[in-house]
């Protein structure tokens, strides 16, 4: 499903008469002085018009204020990657994907994983994990880690958002392994951030609900899911975690898949498409 942007000067509602873009004039009817036919001429140098970054941050700030997500600015020196969609169309809001990699990886998996994904429906993003693990990375949200990394989370977003069109509301965290611990704990922190996680083989063995996230996180949209041969998720886990989560109002979807290796499947990575795209759908309809 493709949405309209307010800010794309080639949607045409209603099939009403619309302005040339280019060149920036306007003829625009003094009303000061009716009886006067007088007309005013109006110019625009088309260099310095606002970009769409600069704009999607104007009006969060004017309309949204301290409520608002990604409105402040921390900086942040975490390797991270990031994948556009096949033909990126800068008129269209996309959803963003923040990918947590698996053990022994780091942020470069993005390029393979989001093209399971979909080729062209989402952007994605990857940071790189904070714990070393043999040739790669792995996740710690101990202490004081779990609040660095949503800043940086934050921060990288922030970026994103001045440089690409994505769309606000449509922010989902997915990942395998420790990472997919870290973004059910990240949504967990941040419900209001994000629309929903997709956690794949996960361990969550002291999986708590925040009391004062209760309000944000009910109908916030979960994906579980585990395999029957997986070391570090049993069914049961999905199980009991599943239903920790449903008990603070959350909509939890469960799979099972018969194996899986030390990376997601390319039928996991699908499921994550169809998951994602079945949130985006109701959302428009």
């Amino acid at each position: 499903m493709i949405e309209d942007s307010f800010f794309s000067f080639d949607s045409q509602p209603g099939g009403s008469e619309r302005f040339e873009s280019t060149p920036w004039g306007r003829r625009f009817q003094d009303l000061t002085h009716p009886a006067e036919e007088s007309v005013i001429e109006g110019t625009f140098n088309e260099d310095e018009l606002p970009t769409h970054g600069e704009i999607i941050e104007l009006i969060e700030t004017l309309h949204a204020g301290e409520s608002s997500p990604f409105l402040h600015r921390p900086t942040t020196d975490r390797p991270h990657s990031i994948h556009l969609p096949e033909h990126y169309e800068a008129g269209y809001a996309y959803p963003l994907v923040v990918w947590f990699h698996g053990d022994g990886f780091d942020e470069t998996e993005v390029s393979t994983v989001m093209p399971n994904i979909s080729e062209r429906n989402f952007i994605g993003l990857a940071l790189r994990g904070n714990l070393a693990c043999g040739e790669g990375f792995s996740w710690s949200t101990s202490g004081e880690e779990l609040q660095k990394l949503l800043g940086d989370v934050e921060s990288l977003v922030l970026d994103m958002r001045r440089q690409y069109h994505i769309h606000s509301e449509r922010i989902y965290l997915a990942g395998f392994g420790s990472g997919a611990s870290a973004a059910i704990e990240l949504i967990l922190q941040k419900p209001e951030w994000f629309g929903g996680a997709a956690c794949f083989c996960g361990s969550f063995p002291e999986l708590k609900i925040p009391h004062p996230r209760f309000r944000e996180l009910r109908n916030k949209r979960v994906l579980l899911a585990t395999s029957t041969n997986s070391r570090t998720c049993k069914v049961g886990d999905v199980v009991a975690a599943g239903r920790l989560l449903y008990s603070s109002g959350m909509q939890i979807g469960t799979r099972v898949y018969n194996e899986a290796g030390t990376s997601p499947s390319s039928k996991m990575l699908s499921d994550i498409n169809h998951w994602l795209m079945d949130d985006v759908c109701s959302a428009v309809s």
